[in-house]
């Protein structure tokens, strides 16, 4: 039980430590990503840390299954190498034993990437989504700067000059102008603003207002251009925040799994497939790792890893391809990306499992201990 326990603490550790250093690296791709995008004024600078946040399920959908093969290839080749294989086989420990324990990390796993697949990374998608399209009409997330124009909602606001914090911004010379086309009907409606002075401000209920002193309001009524002129000391503006409830969520990847489960269509059928497709790969690749990890001492820790990261990519390049020619109805939705599991169990698992070689590896290394010993 002992020497079980160590063989299951050994994989989890370097699974763990594989998962947080590739979880660091693609997350800082994703920053690096979302910064440039920023930079360029795609999106606003204020939600890059959500967007890197929102991100994180999609890649624990690879991520999962990639750090469990790493896992078990790395930690059993490196006991084979060193020997402990042997020691651990002469004691009892059958490569069975070793499958029933890879298996056990392999349900772990699964379960954490169900719980990912099927509820954060859709919810993380719909709240990228929703962040992504109010944040670009949405005045919480965009900067006042000096000689800049910058919508908010219905307004356009230019000021020559900014200066203070974020939420009380001291401004100088402000410009507001609302948003409309000019209508050829009596419901024509023109507002423009100016004001030498005015600033930003948050009320007790946290509403955003933009405050502007000593100013003239400019209102035309109607086609013929008719102005009404009005002179004010002190003008409060309300900051119009964007209404997430319109921000369009028909996106299938979006979808919550219980909607998707209720809906006929062939692509949300596509859909539903394609989350569940990494659970079936914790079990794949864990069987698949095992004997692929047991390698001979004088070969070296890292004699089989090229077909290890063969078989692995080969086995996502054939869901992907599986999922493409499903969206061109090349095939049927069923049996669809549930046959890629079973033609890797088929050609890849037994024949890999039924080895000779490695079926009766455990009988000569113990044979060769026992003559040692007498």
């Amino acid at each position: 039980m002992i020497l079980k326990t160590y063989i299951f603490k050994d994989i989890i550790k370097v699974q763990m430590v594989t998962m947080l250093v590739l979880i660091s690296v693609f997350t800082s791709q994703s920053a690096i990503n979302y910064l440039g995008q920023a930079s360029a004024g795609s999106i606003p600078m204020d939600v890059v840390p959500n967007m890197v946040l929102y991100s994180l399920p999609s890649l624990g959908y690879i991520l999962i299954p990639m750090t469990l093969y790493i896992g078990i290839i790395v930690s059993l080749s490196r006991m084979s190498s060193d020997s402990e294989m042997v020691v651990l086989r002469s004691v009892g420990i059958s490569a069975i034993s070793i499958s029933k324990i890879c298996l056990i990390l392999a349900v772990i796993s699964g379960v954490l990437t169900c719980i990912n697949t099927l509820y954060l990374m859709p919810w993380a998608t719909a709240e990228q989504k929703i962040l992504s399209e109010t944040a670009q009409n949405n005045p919480r997330y965009l900067p006042i700067e000096s000689g800049k124009f910058t919508d908010f909602g219905d307004y356009t606001i230019y000021i020559q000059e900014v200066d203070g914090n974020d939420d009380e911004k001291q401004m100088g010379q402000v410009f507001i102008m609302n948003n409309v086309k000019f209508k050829h009907d009596n419901k024509f409606n023109h507002l423009f603003l100016t004001s030498e002075s005015g600033h930003m401000m948050v009320d007790s209920s946290g509403f955003r207002w933009v405050v502007l002193e000593k100013g003239i309001a400019y209102r035309i009524l109607n086609p013929e251009l008719t102005v009404e002129k009005v002179d004010f000391t002190t003008l409060s503006v309300p900051v119009p925040i964007a209404d997430e409830s319109k921000v369009d969520n028909e996106s299938l990847q979006s979808l919550a799994t219980s909607e998707l489960l209720h809906m006929d269509t062939k692509a949300a059928g596509i859909e539903l497939q394609w989350r569940i497709a990494p659970i079936f790969a914790c079990f794949i690749v864990a069987l698949m790792a095992v004997p692929l990890s047991m390698i001979n001492p004088r070969q070296g820790k890292f004699a089989r890893l090229g077909p290890a990261i063969i078989l692995f990519v080969s086995y996502y390049m054939a869901i992907l391809s599986m999922r493409n020619l499903l969206n061109t109805d090349v095939i049927p939705l069923y049996p669809g990306m549930y046959l890629v599991p079973f033609i890797f169990g088929l050609c890849v698992l037994i024949p890999l499992n039924m080895d000779k070689k490695y079926k009766y590896m455990s009988k000569k290394s113990v044979n060769n201990v026992k003559q040692a010993r007498k």
